[in-house]
C-alpha cells in the first residue's frame, strides 16, 4: 500500500499532494468551520476577554502606581522642605540660647567683679584704718618711749 502511494504522489502534478475533490470537502469545511465557531466562543473569546481584564487592571495598576508615586515624591519633597526648616528653626533657637548664655555670663562675671572691688575696696580702707592705727600707736609709743629715754638721760633737776 505505501508502494501505491507513492506511485500516486509521483504522478500527482503537485509536488507530492493528492487532493481529491468530491462531496467530503464540503463536510470537512462545515466541521472546521463549527469547529472554529465553537472555539471562538468557548475558547478565544473568554482568553482574549481575561487578557483585556488583566491588561485593564495591570494598567490601572500601574497608574494608580503612577499617581502614588508622585505623590509619594511630592511628600518627600515636603517632608525634606520641614526638616531643613526645622534644623533652621532649631539653629536659630540653639544660636539665641548660646547668645541669652553669654550675656547671663558677662552679667555674672561683671556682678562678682563689682562684689570683689566693693570688698577690695572695703578691706584695702579697713587695711588703711589699721595701718592709721599702728602709725598713731607706733608715734604714740615713739614718744612713750623717747620721753623715757630722755628722762633716763637727761635727769629731771627738780
Amino acid at each position: 500500500m505505501i508502494v501505491e502511494t507513492t506511485s500516486a504522489m509521483a504522478a500527482s502534478p503537485i509536488l507530492g499532494v493528492y487532493i481529491d475533490v468530491d462531496g467530503t470537502i464540503l463536510v470537512q469545511m462545515g466541521a472546521f468551520l463549527i469547529a472554529l465557531f465553537m472555539l471562538h466562543f468557548l475558547l478565544y473569546r473568554p482568553y482574549l476577554k481575561t487578557l483585556d481584564l488583566r491588561e485593564e487592571n495591570v494598567g490601572g495598576s500601574e497608574e494608580q502606581a503612577g499617581e502614588m508615586g508622585a505623590q509619594a515624591d511630592v511628600l518627600e519633597k515636603k517632608y525634606e522642605k520641614n526638616i531643613r526648616q526645622a534644623r533652621r528653626d532649631a539653629q536659630e533657637v540653639r544660636e539665641s540660647l548660646r547668645q541669652q548664655g553669654l550675656a547671663e555670663q558677662r552679667e555674672i562675671h561683671d556682678e562678682v567683679r563689682e562684689e570683689i572691688e566693693a570688698k577690695l575696696a572695703e578691706e584695702r580702707a579697713t587695711i588703711d584704718e589699721h595701718v592709721q592705727k599702728a602709725r598713731e600707736d607706733i608715734e604714740q609709743r615713739a614718744e612713750t618711749l623717747a620721753e623715757a629715754m630722755v628722762d633716763r638721760l637727761i635727769p629731771e633737776q627738780s
